[in-house]
């Protein structure tokens, strides 16, 4: 995951903290990859701490409500 981040500029922590979902999936299809789901999904628990197979239905829907917003 962390290539992946730095393929597309965000090098830290906080630079993740400080990016949207959507401003990730518009740089990841710049970059030529494609946003999977379980990208978000490993994003979303990296940062509560546990391993992205620990993922709520909760929080798959939510992540997948945001993407879908702007496809």
């Amino acid at each position: 995951m962390v290539k992946i981040m730095n393929l597309i500029g965000i090098y830290s922590k906080e630079e993740l903290l400080a990016t949207d979902y959507i401003t990730i999936k518009h740089k990841l299809l710049k970059a030529g990859v494609t946003p999977h789901l379980n990208i978000f999904y490993s994003i979303e628990m990296g940062l509560q701490g546990k391993s992205w197979h620990e993922i709520s239905t909760h929080d798959k829907i939510q992540i997948q409500n945001i993407l879908n917003q702007f496809n």
